[in-house]
């Protein structure tokens, strides 16, 4: 997970993602229709097990997530996630998601990154893909 070029594997709307200098990312992907591309920031922290992230876009998008050991062969992650997208494109993520609310496509996004993630990690699967109309 925290090799930049990995992010498309495991984050259902990017296609791609290159390292930038420093601790920089550029991804590109499609979001429904949309085609994106964007540029931000992606930290490591090896020893905390925890990766920060953020868009230098106007969406103020930003998070973090962290892998605590429970023991044995399991961990638990936690993820935090801060997005304020444009009132337009909340409505149509709220009209397109499964749950018809801005909260159900952000929770769908989430829960496919992390089953992604979970896939890899069991080797039991890849990534899991989001619904293509949101």
């Amino acid at each position: 997970m925290s090799d930049v070029k990995n992010v498309p594997q495991y984050l259902p709307t990017v296609e791609n993602a290159q390292p930038q200098q420093g601790e920089r990312i550029r991804t590109e992907g499609q979001v429904g229709e949309k085609h994106f591309e964007s540029d931000g920031h992606f930290r490591v922290d090896k020893a905390a097990k925890r990766l920060e992230w953020g868009s230098d876009g106007e969406h103020e998008y930003n998070g973090w997530l962290e892998v605590k050991e429970n023991g044995g062969s399991t961990s638990e992650v936690k993820v935090h996630i801060h997005y304020k997208p444009r009132p337009e494109a909340m409505q149509r993520m709220a009209e397109k998601s499964p749950g018809h609310s801005f909260e159900s496509a952000m929770a769908e996004g989430i829960g496919k990154t992390l089953q992604s993630i979970k896939n890899i990690c069991e080797g039991t699967g890849g990534k899991e893909e989001i619904a293509p109309n949101q």
